[in-house]
This record gives structure tokens, sequence and C-alpha cells, in this order.
């Protein structure tokens, strides 16, 4: 798994581009390369991009202890997930509904440039 990253100051956005193999491990890493980030403030926003990545490996336990980590943003930050694949799709749908009433959800995007517009909106 490799990971990009482009933090916009001024628009308050992280943006994490995937790509290669993404496995629970590498669900797990994310977080923890965000929180090590000194660049990243908890107001910030979050696009993560897996368009590039492949997920199979991703299983339902992965979600569930991606969901029970501590959140790096606040909850009220917004975060959009780009996921392609049907798989993916359910994988990012799961996490959204099992964070729900937890705060600091997660709305997950076929289309980038939705996703982005939607991630950088203030209403």
């Amino acid at each position: 798994m490799r990971v990009s990253r482009e933090v916009d100051r001024t628009r308050r956005i992280v943006i994490l581009g995937v790509s290669g193999e993404l496995d629970d491990e590498g669900l797990l890493r994310l977080v923890a390369e965000l929180q090590k980030d000194p660049e990243v403030t908890p107001n910030f926003a979050l696009l993560i991009d897996l368009r590039e990545a492949s997920g199979l490996a991703v299983t339902g336990n992965g979600v569930r202890a991606l969901v029970a980590q501590p959140l790096v943003l606040s909850p009220i930050s917004r975060r959009a997930v780009v996921v392609p694949t049907d798989l993916g799709f359910g994988m990012a749908r799961m996490y959204e509904i099992l964070r729900e009433h937890r705060g600091g959800g997660i709305r997950a995007f076929r289309d980038f440039d939705e996703a982005q517009r939607w991630v950088t909106s203030r209403d």
C-alpha cells in the first residue's frame, strides 16, 4: 500500500490517496499516520481517495477496529471516502453506519469531484 498526502491549509483539508493493496492493517495505519502529522489540526476535513486501491483484503472486523479508534479530527469535521467498487462502497457504508451514533462519521462517494465539493463545503 502506498499513500500520498496533500495538506491544503487554506481549505483546511487533508487528501489521502491510497494505491495498491489495502487491508485491515493498512486502514489502521492510515489513522496512525494522520495522528502523527503535525500539519493536521482537529478542525481539518478529510478526503480519502481509494480509486487506485484494491481493498479485497479489508474485512468487517477491520472496519469495526477502525470504528473503535479514537477520532483524529473533530467529530464535526467532514470526512469523505471515494470508492469505485461495490465491495469498497459497501465497506465504507458499513463504517458510516457503525460510526453514526459515535460522532465523526464519514460519507461514501463514487465520484471524486462530488466528494471534494461536499467535504469542502460549509453547509
